[in-house]
This record gives structure tokens, sequence and C-alpha cells, in this order.
């Protein structure tokens, strides 16, 4: 099946993977590098990026503490920079994502604007869709979206739900008099995905596909509730170990994801329907007294190397009461395995790059299982033999990025070929 001929996957079959690994190396030819300590002012990166290439090679990268998008040329030279922070049309206020099509144009959510803005190939903003009526409470929370990407057949945004503390607030906050307990009108929440429809002045939306939770006591929040925020969160803070959920988009629209702790990842329909299973044999671990302790050690580690530095490796502030965030992870609870599967990418020709986790249960950066664009497995890569990319771009581009010690991040662009 070539590229040109991507029917949506009706003929696909999963190649039946080996009970052992099939050792598979990626040569790795690195082409430029942004960032880091000494680098000129347009590449001094913030400690949160979000980044992704459009079919010309060039990477656009959303510096979210800078409030701004800085385009990237394939020869690693600046192209432009968009945006500022601002209260204008094409001005930043709190944006955490951005979805790039194929062809140079993008979009960034902003929940300051409670917006999503819309930009052309050379930057200049296209259109400005409000995400919500903004007489109703808390609907810039719509804008909090975990993952987003271009819709690859259309004009629209394939999303990933609301998280949970915020969709409990946002619901509860937008719920009329008389309306049902169970009806959402935050949207889906974050295990599932929606399409953003944004052709119109105002965006819409409709569920693609719900993915599986596992299941856990159902608490229902009274306002009193809604106010306390520790109250909130430990209504809705997953348990160690519970499957997380995790996806991309094919270039042909064909949605990847893995909602279970199996190895089984889902391909879909755009309209949601499941057409396919990815599977290799390869079990979850049961969760044994031995490695709960493991686990609550392990993370009050990280906890507490978090707290003598002042903020974690990915930007984010540590808990503003340090016990009652050791509290947090003792009293979190485990669920009875450990789920197989980390992380999902698609490459730019449709191939899926399956991360699994590592030696410890808690390490999600284990091996990495490679599909072509036909679902054959190809192979495993050993831990690190590349870490997973940041993104994938045409030809073979892959993006990584690394921090220093003062945790400023370099952005390294490679180019990379299979090899057996």
């Amino acid at each position: 099946m070539t590229r040109a001929t991507y029917p949506i996957l009706a003929t696909l079959l999963a190649t039946p993977a080996v009970a052992q690994d099939r050792p598979l190396t990626a040569d790795m030819t690195e082409l430029y590098r942004v960032g880091g300590l000494n680098a000129q002012e347009w590449a001094f990166f913030g400690p949160r990026l979000e980044m992704s290439f459009d079919g010309a090679g060039t990477l656009l990268v959303l510096d979210v503490v800078n409030h701004r998008v800085v385009v990237i040329g394939p020869d690693g030279q600046l192209v432009r920079v968009v945006g500022r922070e601002g209260e204008g049309p094409g001005e930043f206020q709190m944006s955490l994502v951005i979805a790039v099509w194929r062809d140079g144009r993008f979009a960034v959510p902003d929940m300051g604007h409670s917006a999503i803005q819309v930009f052309n190939p050379d930057g200049e903003l296209e259109r400005f869709v409000r995400l919500a009526d903004e007489n109703i409470p808390l609907a810039a929370t719509l804008g909090f979206r975990e993952r987003i990407r271009a819709d690859p057949l259309g004009e629209g945004i394939i999303a990933q739900g609301v998280g949970g503390v915020l969709a409990r607030m946002a619901n509860f906050a937008n719920r009329r008099v008389g309306q049902p307990e169970d009806e959402n009108p935050a949207g889906v929440d974050d295990r599932a995905l929606e399409m953003l429809d944004l052709s119109g002045d105002v965006m819409t939306s409709s569920p693609i596909l719900h993915g599986w939770r596992a299941p856990r006591p159902d608490v229902s929040l009274s306002s009193a509730d809604a106010a306390d925020w520790s109250r909130v969160v430990a209504t809705t803070e997953d348990r160690h170990f519970e499957p997380g959920f995790h996806w991309d988009v094919l270039p042909d629209g064909t949605i990847a994801y893995s909602d279970s702790s199996a190895y089984a990842i889902k391909l879909a329909r755009p309209d949601g329907s499941v057409i396919n299973v990815l599977t290799r044999p390869l079990s979850p671990q049961a969760v044994s007294e031995r490695v709960q302790e493991e686990v609550v050690a392990s993370r009050l580690q990280l906890l507490e190397e978090r707290l003598a530095r002042g903020s974690s490796s990915a930007g984010a502030l540590p808990p503003l009461d340090p016990e009652a965030g050791r509290r947090r992870i003792r009293d979190r609870g485990f669920y009875h395995e450990v789920p197989v599967v980390r992380g999902i990418a698609v490459t730019w020709d449709g191939g899926l790059w399956i991360q699994r986790r590592g030696e410890d249960p808690w390490d999600d950066d284990g091996p990495i299982d490679v599909f072509n664009a036909d679902r054959e497995y190809l192979g495993t890569l050993a831990v690190g033999q590349p870490t997973m990319p940041v993104a994938f771009g045409p030809d073979g581009l892959v993006v990584h990025m690394e921090r220093d010690e003062l945790n400023v991040p370099t952005l390294v662009v490679s180019q990379w070929v299979e090899a057996r």
C-alpha cells in the first residue's frame, strides 16, 4: 500500500508481534540546534515549549512563558516571531498548545482571550474564533487542552478534553438550573477526543471517541465541595498506575490510541469507530505490595528534589503546601496492574512509535516499538536509542528537547533513517 492510496485503513492487518523484541537501530544525523543559555535572543526559550513541523520542514515553536510562536526554517535560522504578550488580536495571554497544518497554517487556543487564533502560513492573523459565550462562567477552561492536533482532513482541530479538575469545575459552573448532572457542557473529559469546528465566529465541538476509564467510586460535588480545591483534586486524581490515555492522528485522519493497561493500540476512523487493534505479546505486571512501597518512595524522592530546586523539569511550580503534596502521594491508591504503553507518536508518513514502560514500573521512558505505515512491526529501539521525539517532520525530520542544569531548553533537529 502506498501513501498515495491511503484507504481508511479498511485493509490494514496488524502483523502478529513476536514474543521477543526485534532489535532496531535508528541512524540519526543532527542538522541543527537552537536554544540554550547562550542563544540569541530569539532562541532563548522559556521552560515550556510546544512544537510541530509543517510540510516544508519548518519548525513552529510555541514558547508558552514568552507568549510567542517562533518559526524556524529547515536551515535552523529564524524565519519570524509571531505574537507577543498582549490583549489584542494576534497577541497571546495564556496559550499552552499549538496545532499546525501541513501547509504552514497554525492555530493557538488562548484562555486569556477565550478564543482560538488561526494564522496563515506567513504568520498573519487569519481568524479569531471565540471559545464560548463570554458570559458563561469559566468558559476559558475550554482552552485548556492537554493535547491538540490539526485535522489532516479539514480546517478543524482534534483535541483531548479538559482535565479532571477543570472539567468538574467548568461543568459545575456551566450547568444551568435543572440541567441533568450527566450532561457535560464543557465538552469531553481528558480521556476522550472531540473535533473543534473553527469555521464560524464561535467554536463548536462534537465528540469523536471516548476512551475507557478504570471504574472508580462516583463522587458528586456540592457547591461547597467545588469551593474546596483540595476536595476537587482528591475526587479527580488518578491512582498510581491507572492506565493513561495516549493518542495521535495519522495523515489520513485515522486515530491511534491506547486506553488500557494492555498492549492494545486501537485504530479508529475519523468518526471514532474502531477498525483494528495492534497488539504485541506483552502483559501488564501485577502491582505487589513491594511495588507500591517502591513507587511511593520514588514519588516522594522526586517531590523532594522539586522542592529543593523550586520547580520541576517541565517548569511547573512545586506544591504550595509540601506536606499536602506528600500526603497526596501516599493516599492516591493503586491500580491493580502496571500499564505497558506509556506514549504514542505518529511519524510524518503514518508510521507509529509506541513507547513502553521502562525497567522500573514507574519509568515512562522504556523501549520504543516501531511500526511502519502498513502497520508492520519493524522492531524495537533500545532505551534512549533514541528517545521519543517531541515532533516528527517530513523527510525523516525529528526534534528532541534537551535541558541544562538550569532547565534552559535546547531544540535538537535531526534526520533519521530506520536501520535493521
